[in-house]
């Protein structure tokens, strides 16, 4: 099995790895480190110019917006740590994956991927510096960081797809853009939303989507075991029900068919409050 996170925005400081220059990493010579290494170099040189329209570009909020550059300028020479340490908004801290006990900490290492719009995706425990860079930033000589990766990441996803048996997708609108099955790799993919019931209607909310998705992914780590590993959409259902959320739907992604068949689709409903 195979989980695809999007990142957060939120970040730990610090970090006590070596840096990315240290361990060579941004000038690897694979199709994924050339890409990233183009990709953090074009960050790094817009981030020194603290504009208006440099921050447009980066959607940087006002607030962090001049902590943000400097992380981005020092990108490459700043201390890492874990990316699944690093990460710290709200779905990250619902995965909580500092609890979890060790076998399945090693499953997550394995299972989790997190798509980055400076890295492409990474792995649960590569090595991270601080950064801020969406996917829906737009950089100098490279444009729409969505549309680059897509590109980019055809093969290594590939590669990583041929015995991942299923794939729980469970990254936003902006981080799905950077990559899309291949019409013979849609059969494994399940595609989940986050719903909540509001005024009558069921609708995505950013936090209880996000703390939804962490929950899940959680639950699917514990339970793929040998003995009962998770390999169907129907045993994704299962574990969300395990944790609560009821089944919506579960059918096929819009606009996703082809030789092999469309994408499945699961939406789940976050849990209403019962009154005391």
């Amino acid at each position: 099995m195979l989980i695809l996170l999007p990142p957060s925005e939120a970040k730990l400081a610090g970090g006590d790895g070596p840096s990315l220059s240290e361990l060579g990493l941004a000038s690897g010579g694979d199709v994924l480190g050339a890409a990233r290494a183009r990709v953090l170099a074009a960050v790094a040189r817009m981030s020194r110019h603290d504009t208006a329209r440099v921050r447009a570009a980066l959607k940087l909020p006002a607030g962090s917006a001049a902590a943000d550059l400097g992380a981005n300028v020092a990108v490459l020479d700043s201390p890492t740590m874990p990316a699944l340490q690093r990460f710290s908004g709200v779905l990250f801290a619902a995965l909580d994956v500092a609890s979890l006990d060790r076998a399945t900490r090693r499953r997550t290492a394995q299972s989790v991927l997190v798509f980055s719009g400076a890295f492409g995706v990474l792995t649960a425990e590569e090595p991270l510096p601080l950064h801020r860079v969406p996917a829906s930033a737009t950089l100098p000589r490279i444009g729409g960081l969505a549309t680059f990766w897509r590109k980019s990441l055809a093969a290594p996803m590939s590669e990583r797809l041929e015995d991942a048996g299923l794939v729980v997708d469970l990254r936003s609108s902006d981080y799905a853009a950077m990559w899309v099955a291949a019409d013979h790799e849609r059969r494994s993919v399940v595609s989940v939303r986050v719903l909540e019931r509001r005024d009558g209607a069921l609708r995505p909310v950013s936090w209880s989507a996000k703390r939804g998705k962490g929950l899940l992914a959680r639950e699917l780590l514990r339970s793929d075991r040998a003995r009962t590993p998770v390999r169907t959409a129907e045993d994704v259902c299962a574990a969300a029900e395990r944790i609560g959320y009821a089944v919506a739907r579960i059918g096929y992604a819009v606009g996703r068919g082809g030789p092999s068949g469309p994408t499945r689709a699961l939406d789940l409903v976050v849990p209403e409050i019962t009154p005391q």
